[in-house]
């Protein structure tokens, strides 16, 4: 686009110093113009981390959540497995995170992952946060969510949606995988990451608002 605008510029005007002058502040002006077209939402503030943008709201919730924290869990101290962003209501604190309350929790992958490997890590890191009681009673929400799973690519993302009304929400790049009920299958999903014994304690840190 900007070539045309240059030749265009060019073609308008004869030969010398003051028609040159002329024909580079046509140019810069069609230019400015060109940038101001560009799309609003290109431009939306966002918390960027290793390269991941995320929104700084989700509104799609009975009332919008804010952003909270944002992380990038890594394997092997240095693999980037994937960045993770955490939503909540401002008036809920970061102690609370596991309370019937809603929350969004969205991560963006680096690697590609199975759908298999996803189904095998959820179950044993769920187990791993619930007592033997509870487990089993979610346990039937748990396998039927283990087989919503979907393998990934790069730059694929993963969110869970709880509010106290739906229930919890799996979506894979914003398309609705299943939605799953019961505040305790939600808080122990949830717990996965920001539970007394998560996938990281770091990554779990930065996700609750610590720096």
């Amino acid at each position: 686009m900007l070539t045309l605008i240059l030749s265009d510029a060019a073609r308008t005007t004869k030969p010398g110093p003051r028609s040159a002058m002329i024909a580079i502040k046509r140019a810069t002006l069609f230019l400015i113009v060109a940038l101001w077209s560009i799309p609003a939402h290109g431009l939306e503030p966002a918390a960027t981390i290793d390269g991941v943008r995320f929104a700084l709201v989700y509104p799609d919730a009975p009332t919008p959540l804010h952003l909270r924290g944002v992380a990038t869990l890594r394997y092997l101290r240095f693999i980037k497995a994937y960045a993770g962003a955490l939503y909540m209501s401002r008036a809920t604190p970061s102690n609370a995170v596991l309370d019937d309350v809603p929350k969004h929790l969205v991560l963006e992958y680096f690697q590609a992952i199975e759908a298999e490997d996803f189904a095998e890590a959820t179950r044993a890191m769920v187990e791993r946060n619930t007592d033997a009681d509870t487990f089993s009673r979610i346990a039937p929400e748990l396998y039927r969510l283990c087989r919503a799973f979907r393998s990934v690519a790069p730059t694929d993302r993963y969110a869970l949606t709880y509010t106290p009304e739906s229930g919890l929400a799996l979506t894979l790049n914003g398309i609705l995988l299943g939605t799953f009920q019961g505040p305790d299958f939600a808080r122990a999903m949830f717990a996965v990451w920001l539970g007394d014994a998560p996938i990281d304690k770091a990554f779990r840190k930065r996700l609750l608002g610590a720096k």
